[in-house]
């Protein structure tokens, strides 16, 4: 933290006025795409603005289109995120023990922490998906917040956060400007804490907020959920937090800064580096705040394409159309109730009343009385429109993704579970690649958190997590050291699988190969690890797998071996076994009637096997009388066992 004691209230001026300047070009630069914004969320919504066009009171509903779309992705891609009750986990970078020990113990304290501990942190990633399929982008603050004492990571509205025109990558933008409203008394908590300076305490209350710095899609929220601004509101002020490059030790080289000022008055609150020394390295280490999510990436700007760009004309149209085959039925229905009567017809003037199957007897002088009435007439809603409709929506469906299959509707009865596999990997092909870019900017906020982890980390927290019954006096470890070792984070999930039935589908194929290969078949390794996955895909936690124990080999004769091998399992030579008796007994039955039985799958093994009393006989003949690491060979004269056979005699 820059003490503002140190720098002169010109300069202070400066400072704070170039930063509200640059701010305010960058609001308005984005003008109009907060505009479109305001109809997105409308959208999405189904707010209707007032209509009295055709008439008043015509049809004003809405299709779904958008709302639909936005809610598939939303639940796929929170399931795909965090399919597991693990969400993160951190790995060794140089393989050696130390920081593999280290990584255990924090991938331990970071789901913890995660879930725990950061206690919006869930709810908060549930809501940015949302944000993120509607306007194309979603954007979190991860930072160590001083008035809870710890680390937390924030969803940002959108209008309440914004960067440069036509930058390409969040990270890269030359200035961040996170805005919001906050109170005096919020106010005076940081002065007291050292966060704001004393100046701060004189600040009065404004009518400026961040709703009127941009009140496009703020009073579209408002509209839609039927609030408004209480008439008194709690006194407080408009803050903007910019992180941006200063040369504020005048060397000529700008450094990355944050600058808290009050927006009305320009008055600088609080100046602060943006980085600190590595707790090992000693190098300098540069804090990035702020994470974007995108949707659809955009080639020339960090704001990605959210559904809301590409359905908005559809749904307005799919609206428009729906309305006009509305107020088309009205018109048929009730428009044949009114017309024109001549007034020479003689028919007195009043209300005719009649039942169903009733005939009223009326008084006029006509003797054509058919000609003395004009009845309108209206047009049956028109087919076209209705068949465009379809098409409007079948176009929507296309563009989120959105299939039958996917929004888990039945499949005709004789489809093939292969062919329905297909059909819903082609439909998730969108989806998965976002999940990857979602998957990927993850990655970037768990390694924020982590950073944040290596400067903050209570370790009485830490070693509570790692075990809550020891002594804390028994570590001889750091919280903050872990993390600051030579440890990386990933996301746990999966970014090429992008459903629960994919990922159950997957490992029922790997378990049903597993188990009917000859080859993997007898693996009891491999089978542990292909039924563990299966359970997994079906979210059966509750239930522990035994690990499998190591095989002993059994000490089989010459005719057992023979009756395996006819049954083509294969068997093993042991060390200990009469080698020259053995190799003996299965020449004579290769030469005896039985042989011919064998599948040429069973002669292969029964070669294999034969060779191994071979190589084994060799050893016998050809090496010193020794015993290995004192292991008994069973009293063979110069025999050890070779390193991949275990028995139970070794």
């Amino acid at each position: 933290m820059i003490d503002l004691k140190t720098l002169s209230k010109d300069k202070l001026t400066k400072i704070g006025t170039l930063v509200k300047d640059e701010f305010e070009r960058d609001i308005q630069s984005r003008s109009e795409w907060m505009k479109r914004g305001a109809e997105w969320y409308k959208l999405f919504t189904g707010f209707r603005d007032e209509k009295t066009f055709p008439w008043e009171d015509c049809s004003n509903v809405h299709i779904p289109l958008l709302g639909t779309a936005v809610m598939q992705y939303h639940a796929r891609a929170y399931d795909a995120l965090f399919a597991s009750r693990e969400i993160a986990k951190c790995f060794s970078t140089d393989g050696k023990k130390e920081s593999m020990d280290a990584a255990k113990r924090g991938s331990k304290y970071l789901n913890y922490q995660l879930t725990e501990e950061m206690e919006e942190w869930e709810e908060e990633a549930d809501n940015a998906f949302i944000i993120q399929s509607i306007y194309g982008v979603a954007v979190k603050k991860t930072y160590y917040d001083a008035l809870l004492g710890r680390i937390t990571s924030r969803l940002l509205d959108i209008s309440s956060f914004v960067a440069p025109y036509r930058c390409r990558r969040l990270e890269d933008a030359t200035r961040k400007t996170h805005y919001f409203n906050i109170s005096l008394n919020e106010v005076k908590k940081r002065v007291k804490l050292g966060i704001y300076n004393e100046e701060a305490k004189d600040l009065k209350s404004t009518k400026t907020d961040s709703h009127t710095i941009d009140s496009n899609i703020p009073n579209s929220v408002d509209k839609a959920t039927g609030e408004k601004p209480p008439a008194e509101t709690e006194e407080q002020i408009l803050i903007l937090e910019q992180h941006r490059l200063l040369d504020i030790d005048e060397d000529g080289i700008l450094e990355p800064y944050i600058v808290t000022i009050e927006y009305d008055t320009a008055l600088v609150l609080s100046i602060a580096e943006r980085w600190d020394k590595d707790p090992l390295t000693g190098k300098q280490i540069v804090f990035e705040y702020f994470t974007s999510y995108p949707f659809i990436p955009n080639p020339e700007s960090w704001c990605g394409f959210g559904f809301g760009v590409f359905m908005e004309g559809l749904n307005e149209s799919a609206n428009t159309i729906l309305n006009q085959l509305i107020d088309s039925g009205t018109l048929a229905n009730v428009l044949g109730l009114s017309g024109f009567i001549n007034k020479r017809s003689g028919l007195k003037k009043g209300q005719i009343r009649a039942k169903l199957g009733e005939f009223v007897e009326v008084d006029a002088n006509s003797s054509d009385f058919a000609k003395d009435i004009f009845q309108f007439k209206a047009e049956a809603p028109s087919t076209v429109l209705f068949a465009v409709l379809g098409l409007l929506q079948q176009y929507s469906k296309e563009i989120s993704s959105v299939s039958d299959s996917l929004l888990g509707k039945l499949p005709p009865s004789d489809t093939t579970a292969t062919t329905m596999l297909a059909v819903m990997e082609q439909g998730m092909k969108v989806f998965s690649v976002i999940h990857k870019r979602n998957h990927r900017s993850f990655k970037k906020e768990l390694k924020k958190i982590s950073l944040l982890n290596s400067f903050h980390l209570p370790d009485e927290i830490y070693f509570m997590v790692q075990d809550s019954s020891a002594d804390e006096t028994q570590y001889e470890f750091s919280g903050k050291m872990d993390f600051a070792n030579r440890i990386d984070v990933i996301p746990v999930s999966d970014p090429s699988i992008t459903s629960r039935a994919e990922k159950l589908v997957k490992a029922k194929t790997a378990y049903e190969i597993g188990t009917t290969n000859p080859l993997l078949a007898q693996d009891q390794e491999f089978q542990y690890k292909i039924t563990k996955k299966l359970f997994e895909a079906n979210e059966i936690n509750d239930i522990e797998i035994p690990k499998p124990k190591p095989q002993e080999l059994p000490d089989m004769t010459p005719e057992e071996e023979h009756a395996s091998i006819l049954m083509d399992k294969g068997v093993h030579a042991l060390p200990e076994q009469d080698h020259l008796r053995h190799m003996d007994s299965h020449d004579s039955f290769k030469s005896s009637v039985w042989f011919e039985q064998l599948t040429p799958h069973g002669k292969k093994l029964l070669e294999e096997h034969e060779r191994e009393h071979l190589s084994m006989q060799y050893l016998v003949e050809n090496k010193p009388q020794e015993s290995m690491n004192g292991t008994d060979t069973g009293g063979v004269p110069g025999m050890e066992m070779p390193p991949m056979y275990e028995t139970s005699n070794a």
